[in-house]
C-alpha cells in the first residue's frame, strides 16, 4: 500500500482551525490540494504529521507556528509610493499583490490562485503582500502570512497518493499545476523608465 513519503505527488482535503478553534480555511476532499511530498511545498509541521500515513487515513496535526508560517515580522510591513501602482488598476483594502523577486528586479502582480497557501519563499521579501492601509500617495503592503505567529490545527484526509512524473521529481510541483498556464507576462520584458523606482520594482 502506498505511504506518504518523499517525492510522493500527494492528495489531502482538509479543515484548518486556529487558537479559538474556529475553521479558518477548508478544502473538499472532492476538490484536493495537491502536493509533492518532501519538496518544501507544505510547512513543516504538516508535512510531519502526514508522513508515512496512507489513503484514507484521517490526520490530526497539531503545528506550533514556528514549524507553520513563522513569526510575525514587522520588517515585512513596507510602504510604496502609489505610481508604483498604477498598472494594477483599482486598488482595495485587503487587496492580494504577489511580489516576485530576483538579483535584479522586484515584479508585483494579483495572485492568480489564492488557495496556494502552502507555498514557502525562500526570499526574505517574496511572497503575498496584502494591502492594509492606503494614504494619500502611498500604501502599506504587509508581507505576512495570514497565519504567521500562530499555532493552528490541521484535519486532513489523505485522499491519494500517487507516483511522479520526471517532470515533478525535477520540479518539485505536481503537473496539474503547470496545465494551460500563461499569465501573458514576459519575464525579459523591458519597462519604460518612468514605471521604475529606485528599488528596482516593476508592477504589472
Amino acid at each position: 500500500m502506498e505511504k506518504v513519503e518523499k517525492n510522493k505527488k500527494v492528495s489531502i482535503g482538509y479543515s484548518l482551525k486556529d487558537e479559538s478553534g474556529s475553521i479558518v480555511e477548508e478544502v473538499p476532499t472532492n476538490f484536493p490540494f495537491v502536493y509533492m511530498h518532501g519538496c518544501d511545498s507544505v510547512i513543516e509541521g504538516l508535512e510531519e504529521a502526514l508522513e508515512g500515513h496512507h489513503v484514507g487515513e484521517r490526520v490530526i496535526a497539531h503545528v506550533p507556528f514556528d514549524k507553520g508560517y513563522g513569526p510575525y515580522r514587522k520588517d515585512l510591513i513596507i510602504k510604496v509610493s502609489k505610481k508604483e501602482l498604477q498598472n494594477i488598476g483599482e486598488l482595495w483594502l485587503g487587496m492580494e499583490l504577489e511580489m516576485v523577486q530576483d538579483s535584479n528586479n522586484t515584479e508585483f502582480s494579483i495572485p492568480e490562485d489564492p488557495r496556494d497557501i502552502y507555498s514557502q519563499t525562500t526570499e526574505d521579501e517574496s511572497g503575498i503582500y496584502v494591502i492594509r492601509e492606503i494614504q494619500k500617495d502611498t500604501v502599506i503592503l504587509d508581507g505576512n502570512h495570514p497565519f504567521a505567529g500562530k499555532d493552528l490545527t490541521f484535519e486532513v484526509t489523505i485522499v491519494d497518493i500517487a507516483e511522479a512524473s520526471a517532470t515533478e521529481l525535477e520540479t518539485g510541483y505536481p503537473d496539474e499545476e503547470f496545465d494551460d498556464e500563461d499569465d501573458g507576462f514576459d519575464e525579459d520584458e523591458d519597462f519604460p523608465e518612468d514605471e521604475q523606482n529606485n528599488y528596482g520594482r516593476h508592477w504589472r
